[in-house]
């Protein structure tokens, strides 16, 4: 069956082909820089420790023009159907999920200084990048053109945030100029700016789009987009590397410490603060923590242990023990809620049954690979995007695993 498999997936990329429509659609699309499939393996048995090796295949992007640089940042599109990235570079990519297709190199009139940021539009195509050049950009990314540059900040654009509608962007810097930023996307306005302490990792909007959760080094800010007030700040008492996630309707957002400092897992209500529930473990917990996509339980490491625990996010009673081989640096839901997938030490992609806990499958990484930088699933479930230390991007397809098993 795993020759089967391999071979559907390489007969359906040798017969790609740029035609009329794709050029009607796309008229900048290339099979130059297009996604190639790799051969790889995937382990998958009734457990971790009786999987058996199988082959399989995984479909890359990277750019061509130098394939040693790094991917510095990533985005898919709203309806799942686009990939974006840019790897060390002022350019930023595009390709088709479907069938790996280079449908645009985003570059003319663009940044002069490396993209450390992307992000869609919830409506449409349009795509913003960040830059170390210290302006944030918003894409026509059909036709290659710059639709709005936005400046203002005076160091580099690290995070940038569509809200949902689209309606606002969100744009964070670090250096001397720590600060968030908030736009009109029709027209480029600058509405407000937050002036805040510390670095901007990451910014992320509420589901209805009347707030923003700014991710800073040691504590989490809150910031009413209807008044530009700041209306909450978390932290844990230590004051150290804080990690956060917002649950998917936007109600409440986890926090836990790095692994480095592991200690509780701390649960807070977005609208006023309050912290609803405090999860602690014997062995601490650390950085990653996640909501499941129903808001019902956290997922949170246990490094002492290798393993990763979910709790009920009400409760805090346990639900379920994922016993790793590796500490974990990643988690992400699938978004129907069947799957968790943890990126673990070394790069390695480990797939679980979220309901059971069940092993399902490890892909193994990239040679060379050290850290697992990024792992999500696509809006299908079943694709896992993989953004490691080294190398391309890699997606892995657990449908074919299922096949194989």
């Amino acid at each position: 069956m795993e020759d089967t498999i391999s071979h559907e997936r390489a007969l359906a990329f040798t017969r790609r082909t740029i035609t009329e429509s794709i050029l009607a659609e796309w008229p900048d699309a290339a099979l130059d820089n297009a996604g190639r499939l790799e051969d790889g393996r995937v382990f998958t048995g009734p457990s971790e420790a009786e999987a058996r090796p199988l082959k399989s295949k995984r479909l890359t992007f990277t750019d061509l023009r130098d394939t040693l640089k790094n991917c510095q940042c990533c985005a898919f599109s709203a309806d799942g159907k686009l990939l974006a990235a840019s790897f060390d570079s002022s350019d930023v990519l595009i390709w088709r999920l479907s069938d790996g297709l280079l449908v645009q190199r985003l570059h003319h009139q663009g940044h002069t200084d490396d993209v450390r940021d992307l992000s869609f539009s919830p409506v449409g195509y349009a795509l913003i990048s960040g830059s170390k050049d210290g302006t944030a950009i918003v894409w026509d990314t059909r036709h290659g053109r710059v639709l709005l540059r936005l400046e203002g900040h005076r160091e580099p654009v690290r995070s940038t945030a569509y809200a949902p509608y689209g309606a606002i962007i969100a744009t964070g810097s670090d250096g001397d100029d720590i600060s968030v930023k908030i736009w009109d996307a029709s027209s480029g306005a600058f509405l407000h700016s937050f002036d805040v302490d510390e670095m901007v990792y990451s910014l992320a909007f509420s589901p209805d789009g009347s707030c923003l959760c700014a991710e800073l080094q040691t504590s989490c800010h809150i910031y009413d987009i209807h008044t530009f007030t700041s209306t909450v700040t978390l932290q844990h008492a230590t004051g150290e590397t804080l990690f956060s996630s917002m649950s998917h309707q936007g109600d409440r957002i986890v926090t836990v410490l790095s692994s480095g400092n592991p200690g509780q897992v701390k649960i807070w209500s977005t609208a006023t603060g309050e912290e609803l529930l405090t999860i602690d473990h014997p062995n601490k917990l650390s950085y990653p923590v996640a909501f499941s996509p129903d808001g019902a339980e956290v997922v949170a490491a246990c490094e002492a242990d290798t393993a990763a625990i979910t709790y009920d996010s009400r409760t805090g009673q346990v639900r379920h023990v994922f016993k790793l081989t590796k500490p974990a640096y990643r988690a992400a839901y699938s978004p129907d809620g069947y799957y968790v997938a943890f990126g673990v030490e070394g790069g390695d992609v480990e797939v679980y049954d979220a309901k059971s806990a069940t092993f399902i499958a490890k892909f193994d990484a990239r040679e060379g690979s050290e850290t697992l930088w990024r792992a999500r699933f696509l809006s299908d479930s079943q694709t896992i995007l993989a953004r490691s230390d080294y190398g391309p991007l890699s997606l892995y397809n657990i449908q074919d695993v299922l096949r194989m098993r």
